[in-house]
């Protein structure tokens, strides 16, 4: 199967249950996000799909291929951590150039890919600016094209908004949106927000103590929450969601 599929992985540290036969699956192409509150496991669920750490128990497939066993630099994947993670000494076109010096792509082919990269993030003319002359919106966007420039199979958020100040997250998520839809990358998107999960996830997969306990796409999950601590979850977007709705 296309996309990403995790199967009933387990994490436990000492006595304490990160992820419990966690099961999850984002389809090809997807916007999927995660939400839940602060230590229900979703880094650490981001850590295993990543191979920074090993799940006790379990599968990850990604694109069909079980990816188990397969160190870092081999799952095809890219990642957004939340500080964006550039690099302050490196101007915008060797940041997003960096991952295609490292696998040694000919100098054209890097040229070629960072100048497409830059028109689709919408930031053509700042190759040379440093990060620091970037504002927030503008960071993420080159974190988002350097971590798109190898051309992953799955793309990985990390609270992606987080670093992003109230009065231009609605202008964010829409670039967020987006480039993701221009680049057609399957995509998993954790974050605690539920603003930000109903604004950006076609799905969205509620998570707390280790597991997901129900996944719907926005209205589903507004109309028919499972349990009552989904519905505590969520409730700061009933009214929000039906007055505005979707972006």
């Amino acid at each position: 199967m296309k996309g990403l599929v995790v199967q009933g992985i387990s994490k436990s540290y000492g006595n304490i249950k990160a992820l419990d036969r966690l099961e999850l699956t984002v389809n090809p192409a997807e916007f999927m996000a995660v939400m839940g509150p602060s230590g229900c496991g979703k880094t650490t669920l981001l850590l295993a799909i990543l191979g920074v750490l090993k799940p006790d128990e379990g599968h990850i497939w990604i694109d069909g291929k079980d990816i188990d066993e397969l160190p870092l630099d081999e799952r095809n994947i890219g990642y957004v951590p939340q500080d964006f993670g550039l690099f302050p000494h490196l101007d915008v076109y060797e940041n997003i150039a960096f991952g295609l010096r490292v696998r040694k792509h000919a100098e054209a082919k890097i040229r070629d890919k960072v100048r497409e990269l830059l028109l689709i993030v919408d930031l053509g003319g700042m190759e040379e600016r440093k990060p620091k002359e970037l504002s927030a919106g503008q960071r993420q966007r080159v974190a988002l094209a350097r971590a798109l420039a190898t051309g992953p199979s799955v793309l990985l958020l990390d609270e992606p908004l987080s670093s992003i100040d109230e009065a231009t997250k609605g202008e964010v998520r829409a670039n967020l949106k987006e480039i993701q839809k221009k680049t057609n990358v399957t995509t998993l998107c954790v974050t605690h927000n539920p603003e930000d999960s109903f604004q950006l996830g076609e799905r969205i997969a509620i998570m707390y103590s280790g597991k997901i306990i129900q996944c719907d796409t926005p209205q589903g999950i507004l109309d028919n929450p499972k349990t009552d601590l989904v519905r505590k979850l969520v409730a700061p977007m009933y009214i929000l969601w039906n007055r505005t709705g979707p972006l």
